[in-house]
Formats: C-alpha cells, sequence, structure tokens
C-alpha cells in the first residue's frame, strides 16, 4: 500500500468548541504518510466551517469540504456517508480513514492505522474516554466488553488480529480501503449504528476486520451528541439509570464464537464436514452447503451461517455477567492447562 492515497473523513455539525482540537491532533501525526482530510459540515448552526477555513492555511495537510444546509435532523449515518463520499473523490483507489469532530486521535494515529490496513481489510481502533465528565458506569462496560471479545479470540483466533486487541467497532476510529468500502455499501442512512453494520456487512463478505489496540482515538464523554441515539445518548442514558445495564449473556456469546470457529475451519471441505454443524446450528444441510458455496472464505461463511444459540440470545446484568465470564475464562485456563 505504499504511495496510496490516504483521505481521512469527519463529518461535523456545531463543532466549533472541538473542532480546532481534532485539527491539532491531526497536524501532530507522527511517522504518517500525507493525507488529505476531508470534512463534510452537516446543516452546522454556528462557526464551524469559518474555523476550518481560517485554520486550513496554518495546517500540514489539505482540507476539502463539503456542506449541507437543507435543515433536516441529523442523521449520522447519512453525514458520514457524505464525508467518505468527498474522501473518495481524492482517494478513489486509496485508503480511507473515518473519526469524530469531537475525537482526539493519538499522535500516531495514521501510521498505526496503515501498519494495521496492511494486515488486514478494515481496521477498527481502540477508543477511550477523554479527561472530564466522568464514565464509571461506561468504563465498567468497556472493561468487560475487551474481556468478552478476549474469549472470543480465545475461542476463535485469527491471523490477521491484533495481539493487543479490543471490543471496539466504532467509526470514531474505522479505516478501510476505498474497494473494500464500496464493496460493503459504505455507512448506510442510519441515525445511530451505521459503523456496526458496515462492519458487519463486510465480515458477510469475507473482508478481514482488526480491531488494533495500537490505534488510539480519545472521544468526548458529552451528554449532548449530535446524533439521536449515538453515543452521548447512551452516557446519559447510564447516567439516570436505576438498575445495572443489561447485556448478553456471556455463555451464549461464547457458543457463537465457537460455532464461528468451527464454521470457519469446515469452509471449503466435503460436504460430509458441513453435517456437524446442522444440529448445533438446527439448520437443513442443504441450507449450510448452499450458503458455503456463495462464501468466498472462512470469515464470510462464519459470519453469515451462525446466528443465535439454540435457546435465543439471554440477557443478564453487567454484574451477573461479570461473574459470569470469570467462570468461563477459568475454564479456558483450565482447558489450556
Amino acid at each position: 500500500m505504499t504511495g496510496a492515497e490516504v483521505a481521512i473523513a469527519v463529518p461535523v455539525r456545531d463543532e466549533a468548541d472541538r473542532l480546532p482540537r481534532l485539527l491539532d491532533a491531526l497536524a501532530r501525526q507522527v511517522g504518517a504518510s500525507r493525507f488529505t482530510l476531508a470534512l463534510f459540515f452537516d446543516n452546522c448552526a454556528d462557526d464551524s466551517l469559518a474555523i476550518a477555513r481560517r485554520l486550513a492555511p496554518t495546517l500540514p495537510y489539505r482540507i476539502i469540504t463539503d456542506c449541507c444546509d437543507a435543515g433536516r435532523p441529523s442523521n449520522a449515518g447519512l453525514a458520514r456517508g457524505r464525508a467518505m463520499a468527498l474522501a473518495l473523490s481524492v482517494a478513489p483507489d486509496g485508503l480511507l480513514l473515518t473519526t469524530d469532530a469531537d475525537s482526539c486521535p493519538a499522535p500516531d494515529w495514521v501510521a498505526a492505522t496503515l501498519a494495521g490496513l496492511a494486515e488486514a481489510d478494515v481496521v477498527a481502533g481502540r477508543i477511550v474516554q477523554q479527561p472530564g465528565h466522568a464514565a464509571p458506569l461506561q468504563a465498567r462496560l468497556e472493561v468487560y466488553y475487551d474481556r468478552l471479545h478476549a474469549l472470543r479470540r480465545r475461542l476463535d483466533p485469527v491471523p490477521w488480529e491484533a495481539g493487543d486487541t479490543h471490543h471496539w467497532t466504532s467509526a470514531a476510529s474505522l479505516a478501510m480501503t476505498s474497494a473494500v468500502y464500496r464493496a460493503a455499501g459504505g455507512f448506510p442512512p442510519l441515525g445511530h449504528g451505521e459503523d456496526a453494520t458496515f462492519a458487519d456487512a463486510a465480515a458477510r463478505l469475507g473482508f478481514a476486520l482488526r480491531r488494533d489496540g495500537a490505534v488510539r482515538v480519545a472521544t468526548s464523554t458529552r451528554r449532548d451528541g449530535r446524533a439521536g441515539g449515538g453515543f452521548a445518548a447512551h452516557l446519559a442514558t447510564l447516567d439516570t439509570a436505576e438498575q445495572p445495564p443489561l447485556v448478553a449473556h456471556p455463555a451464549d456469546e461464547a457458543w457463537r464464537y465457537a460455532m464461528q470457529a468451527e464454521a470457519r475451519q469446515r469452509h471449503g471441505c466435503d460436504r460430509r464436514f458441513y453435517a456437524r454443524l446442522a444440529a448445533p446450528l438446527r439448520l437443513p444441510l442443504a441450507e449450510i452447503v448452499a450458503v458455503a458455496a456463495e462464501c468466498t472464505n472462512g470469515e464470510a461463511f462464519a459470519a453469515r451461517i451462525v446466528g443465535a444459540p439454540p435457546g435465543g440470545m439471554r440477557t443478564v446484568t453487567l454484574p451477573d455477567a461479570e461473574r459470569l465470564i470469570a467462570g468461563l475464562e477459568q475454564d479456558r485456563l483450565e482447558g489450556a492447562a
């Protein structure tokens, strides 16, 4: 990928206070290739665009802009899609990165992301909280989800995963080649969750997603976010919750991970090997064989064929999940001994 054009896509909506910090963080990138910053201004009612124009001549990278003043409600997926379209215009055969206007990438964010893209088709960075408004329950959730992802990789190891990995799949730090972005259909115009939806589409096509802990972005813990139902709304909900948050039962997730590993290993084998998947997945053998034939590799097959456990996905409170995953971790340690 040496010499590939690099573009960073960022949607902006009323970020006059935080945008300068992002621009400065990108100016301080070390060991990075040259890049273009593509800013899409989504119905801004403040001075965000004027600030970008004023600072642009002082920055060591090129800025291109587009804006919409239609007065429509915020739509995170639509705005990010517009920013990505702008990035594609300068890197049609290159590398695309995206983050948020209220985020602050680490000094080696671009370099670490490009190193990750040499190992996988899509790279998701680790998201950390910026100093300021504390979110202790969110921090606890993040520790739990990191433990769950570590269990996943013990049950279903893949060669492209980072040694220092994490659970995040967030557009605050996501990167891919232009070809992968187009093939997976881009970011859908969803109010929130466009990042996870894109990542799932990429996996179902067989593209490798690397969750790389060396790629780091600090993001705001504000509660007045720009996207309805987004991260800020999630934090606000945690602040006022009277009961612990509910999460998927770790045993059900572990079942999915183990079945994905099984499916990955069996893809491309003789029909009789697929028969071993039929009972646990509760699917007809003919359907399993047909899906396998449509998939280019084991990653696509694992993503497409494995659904919920036979009894469905259960939910438990976070304290119960923490206790249950400790047992699963101990079982894995004893099994490896």
